[in-house]
């Protein structure tokens, strides 16, 4: 019997006529599972999560978020994986817990929670096959993260695990810094601890890392890395507290008021847009500045959620001193102890974080309030420039917010309204419904005035900061064909002030279409296209004005599986940039990847040929790295880049990563500038990391 027509089998039989006439549900359910089982022709990864899902994350993360820097993959990459050791039961798990996974759509997890309400428990990974929107690779990806009533007690009982990782990073040629007069207080290596213990209450952590620069075990580090993140968290469960010490991160409403992490913006995933945040989570990065480090807790009234935080630490600041009083003109973020400067800047500042978040949870809907107030050890005084004007100053600062959730039939409808002080305010709006069958819609309103100010927010919107912004966004998703889908977007915004980039105020827009075509099993490739118009500042006749840039970008890429562990991608991109000048550029890149079903090696190779005008045309491509690890170098000027990473397995408790790269300039005396310059035009660099899980 061909899949396609077991397909159609399935939609007759599941349809409610057909139930109430012939069978009862639970026998229709083992029926469907019994045809869904006879019907695939490999096993679902369910049976071989792991390294499998690695590289499905990775694809995941490369077709969405491979031009776009800011986007905490670390952090993401970390909590599924810590998911995968804490799976959600499928019959009992609720919006907010599929919607942490960033694999389905608002549709999907609609459907899914529907056709259980309809026809009462999923039996196995084969019955989602069932669930209208559901595709195989989906199910695939999900059955990683999801298990059933007669595992659960088995997978929460019996798990307790040990998990060590070490990683070391080298740049072999000598950057400026490092030669006499040295500059940077450290070695060039780059070094990382990971310690994480996990049992069914007990989540546990230690994460240490030096940049390359810094020094390690003297001088302004004699207790040894520079940067230390630790966390505990202690799951009563049965709706007790759940009490998280340490570092951690919090996520409420559309990160209006606050949203830390891993964030969805902007991306091929058009329709995947609402926040539905679920709360305070543990901190597994190694970005030193977005977190909180302090103590919070969750509990749950019946339907009432309980959320309260608190946070204290230090942060690197630029300080100053006016009227013989101490004051911090700027933040400081790249998390670079190195030069004397970046040392002066460490931990220079402290903040007293409080807030907490209240949440109803209904049948088919939810409402937040979120408050949060900021306290700094010193004033903030930015510098005095128009694009400041409106911006926060002072020692201490407030939000409050309200956020809703409802589930309409085939609509989510979400939302948040959020102020702070001096008449500050801001509304995000969404709506995602399914018109038709195979379409699926996004529709998102913002309107944030020019007085909102929110340190911690991150919320969709065009520039990294919550402030004076108003814009209309509508993604689709589209099934027009079998083995075909397209996404899209448009986005237009308004700016009513001036930015930093700008002169003046100032609108906007962007374009994305994004056609996928699966033939088979092994293949699959997708076309992008991007387009991009706004203001950017520049000088004409000694005066500042507003010119509108514009970026195009054309994508091409295919993958497909050759057998015997073989996989084979390509990827063409075509990158157009206008402003007060023209440029462009193109980057050709092929990787070969050998992944046996054994799993004791698995390799990766790539090499590509770019090409642009300058720094404006540059082109983003997301490389395979190792577990953790990400990498999205920008590529300018003109040369080829290769690398080669891997993964082999010493034995059952013990991994090894490895990756070796190196770029090529051609016609470039030197790469980079200031400290981190290289002189000649080759740059290589060497990884490895060891994994112990006992």
């Amino acid at each position: 019997m061909s899949f396609k027509k077991i397909i159609s089998l399935i939609k007759c039989v599941v349809s409610v006529k057909y139930v109430s006439a012939r069978v009862s549900t639970l026998r229709l359910k083992y029926l469907v599972s019994f045809f869904l089982f006879l019907s695939l022709e490999v096993p679902l990864m369910a049976q071989q999560a792991g390294s499998d899902l690695q590289d499905q994350l990775e694809d995941f993360i490369e077709e969405n978020f491979s031009d776009d820097e800011s986007v905490n993959i670390e952090q993401l990459m970390a909590e599924l994986h810590q998911k995968l050791r804490d799976p959600y039961n499928i019959n009992q798990v609720t919006t907010e817990d599929l919607s942490s996974l960033y694999i389905l759509s608002q549709s999907q997890i609609n459907n899914i929670l529907d056709y259980r309400e309809k026809y009462g428990p999923v039996l196995s990974v084969y019955e989602l096959m069932a669930v209208p929107g559901m595709d195989r690779k989906t199910i695939e990806l999900l059955s990683n993260f999801i298990v059933f009533e007669e595992q659960e007690e088995e997978v929460k009982s019996s798990y307790v695990e040990n998990d060590l990782m070490l990683r070391g990073i080298r740049l072999v040629e000598k950057q400026a810094g490092f030669i006499d007069p040295k500059k940077y207080e450290g070695s060039p290596d780059k070094l990382y601890l990971r310690y994480r213990f996990t049992s069914s209450t007990i989540y546990a952590g230690l994460t240490a890392e030096k940049d390359p620069g810094e020094s390690f075990f003297q001088k302004s580090n004699p207790k040894g890395f520079d940067y230390y993140s630790g966390f505990l968290s202690y799951n009563l469960g049965n709706g007790n507290p759940k009490v998280y010490l340490g570092d951690f991160v919090v996520q409420f409403g559309q990160g209006l008021a606050i949203s830390q992490g891993f964030s969805m913006g902007k991306s091929s995933e058009t329709v995947q847009v609402a926040k539905l945040n679920p709360g305070v989570k543990e901190y597994s990065s190694t970005d030193e500045n977005n977190y909180m480090r302090g103590i919070a807790a969750t509990t749950e009234f019946g339907k009432l959620r309980i959320t309260p935080f608190l946070s204290f630490k230090n942060f690197d600041a630029n300080t100053d001193s006016i009227d013989g009083m101490k004051v911090f003109t700027s933040f400081q973020t790249s998390g670079y102890h190195r030069t004397a400067s970046e040392i002066e800047d460490k931990n220079s500042v402290s903040e007293f974080i409080y807030g907490a978040n209240l949440n109803y949870e209904g049948k088919n809907y939810s409402i937040g309030l979120t408050g949060i107030r900021f306290n700094y050890q010193y004033p903030l005084n930015r510098r005095d420039a128009a694009y400041n004007e409106n911006l926060f100053e002072g020692d201490h600062i407030e939000n409050l917010s309200v956020d809703y959730k409802w589930a309409i039939r085939d609509a989510f409808v979400f939302g948040e309204f959020s102020g702070s002080p001096n008449n500050g305010f801001a509304s995000l709006n969404g709506l995602l419904f399914q018109p038709v069958d195979r379409v699926d819609l996004s529709v998102i309103y913002r309107n944030i005035n020019k007085k909102y100010n929110a340190p911690l927010a991150s919320a969709f919107t065009e520039t990294s900061r919550v402030n004076d912004e108003k814009g209309l966004y509508v993604g689709a998703k589209v099934y027009p064909l079998p083995k075909f889908d397209i996404d899209l977007y448009a986005d237009f915004f308004k700016w009513n002030w001036i930015k930093y980039t700008t002169a003046a105020p100032g609108k906007g827009h962007e374009y994305l279409i994004k056609a996928n075509y699966k033939p088979n099993e092994n293949w699959e490739s997708y076309f992008r296209y991007k387009y991009e118009i706004k203001p950017v500042k520049t000088t004409i006749d000694d005066e500042k004005l507003n010119v509108d840039q514009v970026k195009q970008s054309f994508r091409f890429n295919l993958k497909g599986n050759l057998g015997s562990g073989f996989v084979l991608k390509t990827r063409a991109e075509f990158s157009l940039y206008k402003h007060d000048h023209c440029s462009s550029g193109f980057f050709i890149g092929q990787d070969f990847g050998f992944q046996p079903e054994e799993k004791e090696l698995s390799i990766w190779a790539r090499l590509a040929w770019f090409k642009t005008d300058d720094c404006d045309s540059r082109i983003y491509a997301y490389e395979n790295d190792m577990l953790y690890q990400f990498s999205i170098p920008a590529f300018y000027g003109e040369g080829l880049r290769y690398y080669l990473t891997g993964k082999v397995k010493i034995c059952e408790k013990t991994h090894l990563w490895f990756k070796a790269s190196r770029s090529w300039l051609y016609n470039e005396e030197s790469i980079s500038s200031g400290y981190s310059k290289i002189d000649g035009n080759k740059r290589t660099e060497v990884k490895i990391q060891l994994r112990f899980r006992f």
